[in-house]
């Protein structure tokens, strides 16, 4: 343990940065090319229609070359899923309904490269379509390997679509009993994610992530965690691997430590993005489609920006 002094001056130090006191250090603005931004922005739609063509044909490759063909059965043959997943993606980019999805598609079929016409309601049960889900999950995967060496810390922030324009309370509280209900009749499943970060090296959070536990997870996966104390923190890490070299790190080089940790106002500016472009109210009345309309916005989102990172980085997509 540090001297009592030490414990002291952290708590005072953490105050100061929650109060607005703490004085930093000046930081030289990032330059901004404005000639490419504005080619990025002209360019926008193009890009990221061909973005979109290429990188879901891409994740419907990697898809079928790991999975056995199923047996097909009687009926008419399913709609390629790859082909709504790129309606999906334009109907996302367009805040379209579905009618007027359907519409599109007479218009961008031979563009983005789908096969056959069909119809909204087709559309519509795309949202619902597990073989979809996954072409989306791959989509994120390439989307990240494009910038995953460059990509070296990670910040947590969390953020919501609203569902409609008005709650009502009863049906609100109604459909929270019934999520309880549910989650205690049905047994936990594994959960599978992407390693969309394979060479991260920090980790950023705000104060609600400043627990024992959380910096000891971060820890042992070889990352070093940045997240702002409590003002009434000490350095006793009661088991918890961690915790007290991220307090003595801030304790040693606050302005240094800080610079890092203020990175993490990226992932609200993110969020912020995220919801001035799409951010319109879910339309889908269903849970699972609206959680797949919110995938959709994110994912519509990555791949937008891959579209100027192109220009503005010279980043290209891994085709």
């Amino acid at each position: 343990m540090p001297p009592k002094h030490v414990g002291e001056e952290l708590r005072e130090l953490v105050k100061q940065v929650r109060d607005g006191t703490f004085e930093y250090k000046y930081r030289d603005k990032s330059k901004i090319n404005w000639a490419k931004y504005d080619s990025a922005q002209i360019k926008e739609m193009a890009n990221y229609l061909n973005d979109l063509r290429d990188i879901v044909d891409e994740a419907d490759n990697r898809i079928k070359s790991r999975t056995i063909p199923e047996k097909r059965g009687p009926g008419k043959p399913e709609t390629n899923p790859a082909d709504i997943a790129k309606m999906l993606l334009l109907q996302t980019y367009t805040d379209s309904p579905n009618r007027v999805a359907e519409g599109l598609l007479l218009l961008f079929q031979e563009k983005l490269g789908i096969s056959q016409h069909f119809s909204y309601k087709t559309i519509e049960r795309g949202y619902d379509r597990e073989k979809v889900n996954k072409i989306m999950d791959e989509v994120v995967a390439i989307t990240n390997e494009c910038v995953e060496n460059e990509e070296k810390t990670c910040s947590f922030d969390g953020t919501g679509f609203s569902a409609s324009n008005k709650e009502n309370y009863a049906a609100k509280r109604q459909k929270q009993n019934s999520s309880k209900s549910q989650k205690k009749s049905q047994s936990p499943g594994d959960e599978q994610c992407h390693d969309s970060f394979p060479n991260l090296e920090k980790a950023l959070g705000d104060g609600i992530y400043s627990a024992r536990w959380i910096t000891d997870i971060v820890s042992k996966s070889n990352v070093i965690p940045y997240f702002l104390p409590k003002s009434n923190v000490t350095f006793q890490s009661k088991g918890f691997g961690g915790w007290y070299d991220m307090l003595l790190s801030l304790w040693n080089d606050p302005q240094g430590w800080l610079e890092q940790y203020h990175m993490r106002s990226i992932s609200e500016t993110v969020n912020s993005m995220v919801k001035c472009r799409f951010g319109g109210t879910l339309r889908k009345r269903l849970d699972p489609r609206k959680a797949t309309e919110t995938k959709l916005k994110l994912v519509a989102h990555d791949i937008r920006r891959i579209g100027y990172i192109e220009i503005l980085n010279g980043i290209k997509l891994a085709k």
